[in-house]
């Protein structure tokens, strides 16, 4: 995973040096967009599989700290359909989402950490991808900015949202499973 890692943070760099060379053609922006999420997206995803990197950014930042709006804005922007869209492809096989929560209480811990790794891998590429498209703006190459922001919130925006969605959501269940504990002891 460390190498595949290496290897496509290479081809990012690599990429990005050739920016100002494409024509930009329609075709040619949705290609080199659709491979610059593709690059930068797995370099983190490789990186988040082989080591622990949502533990550089501080506990503070996975809180929480209104879940009913942030619920409520991802129902509204459409994170529902987003998520079943990606049940009905990505994660369509049943043992992968079983790795991710496995149904029982204790589970719940191993859901909350990977959806913290599943959103920092979502984030670094995130912001990377919308200082490309401000870059890609600045330099004159609309078609390329705009074709490369759709893919960024596609590919890592809305998997952000999804990642603190489900963990806003368990925020009560976790709070009864804590009552119950305390309640029995």
């Amino acid at each position: 995973m460390t190498i595949g890692s290496v290897f496509l943070f290479y081809r990012s760099v690599e990429l990005m040096m050739g920016w100002n060379n494409q024509s930009h053609d329609p075709v040619e922006a949705l290609i080199i967009s659709f491979l610059a999420n593709l690059f930068v997206l797995g370099a983190f995803a490789f990186a988040g599989f082989a080591w622990p990197t949502y533990q550089l950014l501080p506990e503070k930042y996975y809180k929480i700290k209104n879940p009913h709006g942030l619920v409520s804005f991802s129902r509204k922007i459409g994170i529902g359909i987003y998520q079943k869209f990606l049940l009905n492809t990505f994660w369509r096989n049943k043992d992968q989402r079983r790795a991710y929560f496995n149904g029982t209480k204790s589970g719940i811990n191993h859901w909350i950490m990977e959806s913290k790794k599943a959103e920092f891998g979502h984030l670094v590429p995130f912001i990377l991808l919308f200082l490309l498209s401000v870059w890609s703006f600045r330099l004159g190459f609309w078609k390329m900015a705009f074709i490369n922001l759709i893919l960024n919130v596609l590919a890592n925006f809305y998997p952000i949202l999804l990642q603190r969605t489900h963990r806003a959501r368990l925020i009560p269940i976790l709070k009864r499973i804590k009552d119950s504990a305390n309640n029995s002891a």
